[in-house]
C-alpha cells in the first residue's frame, strides 16, 4: 500500500469501492544514528496496524524506504542521504482501509574528516547502467583507519563505517557485500575482520594477526561461515571459520597442494578465495601463480590456470587461441556457473622484457570460456581490447597493484582501477587516479568516478540498499 495518497482519502475508489479513511500518525520522532551519522531512525505510532514508509527529498531527488509489515509501533531506518544535506521527510502508513502521513525534517551528519565530500563524476550514469549503489574501501595513504564507503551514482558517500582506530597502512582491505545484506571488511594487521549491518552494529569479528599486506581478504559463505586468507614465507592458506572463530576447514597451497615455493617469500601472494554456489569447490587465487580450483572434500587440485608474470609457463590449463591470451597478474577472479571466468589483469602489458619492472604497463579485463574437461580457457571478451574507447582506457590505465572486476546482473562489468597514490614505484605516471567504472559488453563505458590522486580504492561492488528512487 506504499503507493497510497499522502493525505486523507475522501473520494470514491475504483469501481465504487469505499474511499480510504484517515489514519492518524502520532508521536513522530526523528533521531540521528550515532554509529552512522548519514542515517536516521524515524518512528511513529498508529491506532491500527499498517505498513511503514518514509519518503525523503533532498537536492538529489526523492527516495523512499518502506517496510510492508503491518504494525502499530513503526520504526524505519532511513539511509541513502548525503552528508550535510537537509531533507524533508514524510512518514506514511497505509492498510486496506486507511492511510495517513506526518512530516518532519533531518539534516544528515558529517563524513569523517579524511573522506572527500564526493568523488569526481567522469561519466554520468546512463540507462544502460546497473541500478544501485557502489560499496568500496577508502584509503588516503595510511593516515586513517580502515574505512568502507557506499557511494550513490553521482559519487557522494551515503554510508560509511570506520573499522577500529589503527591506521590502515596498506589499503588492500577487502569490502564484501554478504548474502545477508551486511558489509564485511577484511582483517588488516591488528584490526580483525568485521561484519557490520547498515546501522553500524558489529555482527561478527574475526581473529587478529597476520601481515597487513598478506592477510587482508575475508568473505562470507552462504553457510554462515567465513573465509580468511593468511600468508607467510612457509604458508599460503585459507581458513574457514565458524561464527565462534573456530577453524572448521583449511587448505594450504604448499602443504595440501603439494606445491613448493622454493623458499621464496610472497611467491603466491594470495589475494582472494571464493567458492562456487554449492560450496563444493574453492577458487584459490595467487597474484603471481594464477587460479587454482580445489575440491573442498578431497583437498585435491582440479585444475590450475597459470599466470604469465615473469614469463612463467605454469599451470595445466591451455589458453586459446594461443598463449598470448594468458593473463599475467590477476586479482579477485570470478568463476561463473555459465562456465566463464572474469579476471582483472593488473599487468597485462605489452612489449615487456624479462626483468623489466618499469616497462610499458597496461591493465585490462579478460574473460575466458572454460572447457574444464579439456582443460582449455578461450579468451572470449576483453576490455579495452579492440574496442574504440576513450584514450584513458587504452593509454593511461595502469594499476600494477590493486584492482577488481565484477560482473553485474545486467551483464555489464564494474571495474575498480585502483592505485595507491603517487606513481607506484615508477610503474604509473605521477598523479594517476583511482577510477571506478562500469562498461558494457559492447565496450561502452556508461559510468565512471575518480578519487583525488593521493587516495584510492582497492575493490568495489554494486549493491542494493533498502532505498528506492521515486518518480519526479
Amino acid at each position: 500500500m506504499g503507493g497510497a495518497p499522502l493525505g486523507t482519502g475522501a473520494s470514491q475508489g475504483n469501481g465504487g469501492a469505499p474511499a480510504l479513511q484517515t489514519l492518524t500518525l502520532s508521536n513522530l520522532q526523528i533521531e540521528g544514528n550515532p554509529k552512522m551519522p548519514l542515517g536516521c531512525f524515524v518512528s511513529w505510532t498508529t491506532a491500527e496496524p499498517a505498513d511503514s514508509e518514509v519518503r525523503f527529498v533532498g537536492a538529489e531527488g526523492a527516495l523512499s524506504v518502506r517496510d510492508e509489515a503491518e504494525v502499530t509501533e513503526h520504526k524505519v531506518y532511513v539511509l541513502g542521504m548525503r552528508a550535510g544535506v537537509s531533507y524533508d521527510l514524510t512518514a506514511m502508513s497505509s492498510n486496506a482501509t486507511s492511510t495517513g502521513s506526518a512530516e518532519g525534517a533531518f539534516t544528515a551528519g558529517a563524513l569523517p574528516n579524511f573522506v572527500p565530500e564526493h568523488a569526481t563524476l567522469v561519466t554520468a550514469a546512463s540507462d544502460k547502467t546497473q541500478p544501485g549503489f557502489t560499496l568500496t574501501n577508502f584509503w588516503n595513504g595510511g593516515g586513517s583507519p580502515i574505512t568502507a564507503l557506499i557511494l550513490d551514482a553521482e559519487g557522494y558517500p551515503v554510508w560509511y563505517y570506520v573499522s577500529g582506530t589503527a591506521n590502515d597502512q596498506f589499503g588492500a582491505t577487502s569490502t564484501d557485500w554478504t548474502f545477508d545484506g551486511t558489509v564485511l571488511l577484511g582483517n588488516a594487521g591488528n584490526e580483525p575482520a568485521r561484519e557490520v549491518d547498515l546501522e553500524g552494529n558489529i555482527i561478527w569479528e574475526g581473529p587478529t594477526g597476520g601481515s597487513a599486506t598478506l592477510s587482508h581478504h575475508t568473505s562470507k559463505l552462504k553457510s554462515g561461515n567465513y573465509f580468511v586468507v593468511r600468508e607467510s614465507a612457509s604458508s599460503a592458506r585459507v581458513e574457514e571459520l565458524d561464527a565462534q572463530k573456530q577453524v572448521v576447514w583449511s587448505w594450504d597451497l604448499y602443504q595440501d597442494g603439494n606445491i613448493s615455493n622454493g623458499g621464496v617469500n610472497d611467491w603466491c601472494h594470495l589475494n582472494s578465495v571464493r567458492t562456487d554456489s554449492t560450496e563444493q569447490f574453492v577458487y584459490f587465487n595467487c597474484r603471481f601463480q594464477g587460479l587454482f580450483k580445489v575440491d573442498k572434500s578431497s583437498k585435491s587440485i582440479v585444475w590450475h590456470m597459470g599466470a604469465g608474470i615473469d614469463d612463467m609457463e605454469t599451470g595445466d590449463v591451455t589458453y586459446k587461441p594461443d598463449n598470448s591470451a594468458r593473463f599475467n597478474d590477476a586479482h579477485d577472479p570470478e568463476v561463473h556457473a555459465d562456465g566463464t571466468a572474469l579476471f582483472y589483469d593488473n599487468q597485462g602489458w605489452a612489449n615487456r622484457t624479462v626483468g623489466d619492472q618499469n616497462g610499458n604497463f597496461h591493465t585490462r579485463i579478460v574473460e575466458y570460456t572454460l572447457d574444464e574437461a579439456a582443460q582449455e580457457a578461450t579468451l572470449s571478451w576483453s576490455f579495452p581490447g579492440a574496442f574504440s574507447t576513450d584514450a584513458w582506457y587504452t593509454e593511461s590505465w595502469s594499476t600494477p597493484i590493486w584492482g577488481d572486476a565484477n560482473r553485474l546482473e545486467n551483464g555489464n562489468v564494474l571495474v575498480t582501477a585502483g592505485v595507491t597514490g603517487g606513481n607506484n614505484g615508477g610503474m604509473t605516471p605521477a598523479g594517476t587516479k583511482t577510477r571506478l567504472f562500469e562498461v558494457t559488453r559492447e565496450g561502452e563505458v556508461v559510468w565512471a568516478l575518480e578519487w583525488p590522486s593521493e587516495v584510492g580504492s582497492y575493490r568495489a561492488t554494486r549493491v542494493e540498499l533498502p532505498v528506492h528512487p521515486l518518480a519526479p
